[in-house]
């Protein structure tokens, strides 16, 4: 009896930990692997009220605890987007899979953990909580999703220790960003709320996964590293995180100052709501069809808007009077970002695509570098440079906007044929990122980085000629400015 019951306790084990209850109700998830089972997955957990009806364009409401078990086991819908590449477009050749039609839906504010099970915590001989590691995609704004294969976490939980990842979906277009007339000042850039109420469900929930709320650092790349920045600026006196992570993208990058509302009257008016009252004009839009409201706002402008509360029009000024987290940075971007041309080309203009590189990624990466030295908040950077043959269909890509992704989730794998030194380039972002993650303030002086300083050899070149091992550089060509410090 006691030998059946000794037989029966790891199943017992192994169920209870897929089973968790959270303030969203009971979830249940799923072994990345029969037979290994060291990473728990949990998908599509709603951490917020279906935003429909009289809740389309209010800021996001915490989803209430069901009765019924939530099934884990599926990315849940992906928030309505529009963009749609070309077959002569880099993401047309590439895993960056737009969400299928019928997976698209309002009811989106979801997200998804992946965690280590009991087993890879036992193999890897750590006990203690997990630090947390959350993912905000990029997409210009517009588009993106959590669903991306890309963007998947098993293999960067499995590949190190005590690292739990979680990505979110947030509001996107129109449906994020409406600015209009008719929401209060603070409510205009609702999908910038979306991801501050994710980062509340994962502090109030993430120890019952085996996270550690007290470690959960922030990352995302291009439109979510403009997000994690401006998150930085919005909540100087309660991030709720202890890092920050910016890939490609800072606060100043990106956002609009359409004060007088014009792409939503522009938007309102085609559809037939021409109430002069706010109010009434938004009672109207809020009725109308999710593909009537895209279609129409196809040629319009809908991101980040200046409001000043979530969204600034002077960061440098907020910087100077210190209202920015005081929380540990690691910044930077890629060597190529910035590509033009079609595929079928023989390439861009390199001396106009350099430029471009160094004006909208290189040199907004080092001057939030800087503002963070310059308030004594420690910070690394980095410049990536792969350009590995599955993930840039034609050579003179390079390192392209978004092309580290691959390595950082370990999804390279994702496009044939890959290389040995792909995947060992991979596991040393990874474990950067995650040094990074579990102690920011000096887990990558552990790993050997030194803290940016830009008049000395900090700068972490990543993938160099396709090689794993970091070297530390100065500046990058073209970056111009000087340190008061």
């Amino acid at each position: 009896m006691k030998l059946f019951v000794a037989s029966l306790l790891p199943l017992a084990v192994w169920a209870s930990e897929l089973t968790v209850s959270t303030t969203s109700g009971t979830v249940h998830g799923f072994y990345n692997d029969s037979s290994t089972r060291t990473v728990r997955a949990f998908l599509g957990i709603p951490y917020a009220e279906p935003p429909v009806g009289i809740r389309r364009w209010a800021p996001p409401v915490p989803k209430k605890s069901p009765r019924s078990r939530l099934g884990g086991h599926e990315f849940g819908p992906s928030c309505p987007l529009l963009y749609s590449p070309s077959d002569n477009d880099i993401y047309s050749v590439l895993p960056y899979s737009l969400p299928h039609p019928d997976y698209i839906s309002e009811d989106c504010l979801s997200l998804n953990i992946w965690a280590p099970s009991c087993r890879h915590a036992k193999l890897s001989g750590t006990s203690n909580k997990a630090a947390v590691l959350v993912f905000i995609h990029g997409g210009a704004f517009v588009s993106g999703s959590s669903a991306v294969p890309f963007y998947n976490g098993a293999s960067f939980v499995r590949d190190n220790d005590n690292v739990i990842i979680v990505t979110l979906n947030y509001r996107l277009g129109i449906f994020g960003y409406p600015n209009a007339p008719g929401l209060s000042h603070g409510e205009r850039n609702v999908g910038l709320l979306d991801q501050r109420l994710a980062v509340e469900w994962v502090r109030d929930n993430i120890s019952r996964f085996g996270g550690d709320p007290k470690r959960i650092a922030l990352f995302g790349q291009s439109a979510g590293a403009i997000s994690a920045d401006m998150y930085a600026y919005t909540y100087p006196e309660d991030p709720l995180v202890h890092g920050i992570v910016l890939q490609s993208g800072t606060a100043t990058l990106f956002s609009s100052s359409d004060f007088t509302h014009s792409s939503w009257q522009n938007v309102s008016g085609t559809l037939g709501c021409t109430q002069r009252d706010p109010v009434r004009n938004l009672k109207c839009m809020r009725k109308l069809a999710v593909r009537d409201v895209l279609q129409a706002a196809a040629l319009q402008l809908f991101v980040p808007v200046q409001d000043n509360i979530t969204v600034f029009s002077n960061y440098s000024h907020r910087a100077e009077l210190g209202k920015l987290a005081q929380v540990p940075i690691l910044v930077g971007s890629n060597a190529q970002e910035s590509f033009t041309g079609p595929l079928d080309g023989t390439g861009p203009d390199e001396v106009t695509a350099q430029a471009s590189t160094t004006a909208l990624f290189t040199y907004p990466a080092g001057i939030a570098a800087r503002t963070r030295r310059d308030h004594n908040i420690p910070n690394w950077r980095y410049l990536y440079h792969g350009n590995w043959t599955n993930l840039s269909p034609v050579p003179w890509l390079g390192a392209y906007h978004s092309s580290e992704l691959p390595l950082v989730f370990g999804t390279y794998n994702l496009v044939q044929p890959i290389s040995r030194d792909q995947g060992l380039a991979s596991k040393y972002i990874q474990g950067a990122w995650a040094a990074f993650a579990n102690d920011p303030h000096d887990g990558l002086s552990a790993y050997g980085w030194p803290v940016y300083d830009p008049h000395d050899s900090s700068l972490a070149n990543l993938a160099l000629d396709n090689r794993y091992e970091p070297v530390f550089t100065d500046n990058p060509l073209g970056e111009l400015f000087t340190s008061t410090n």
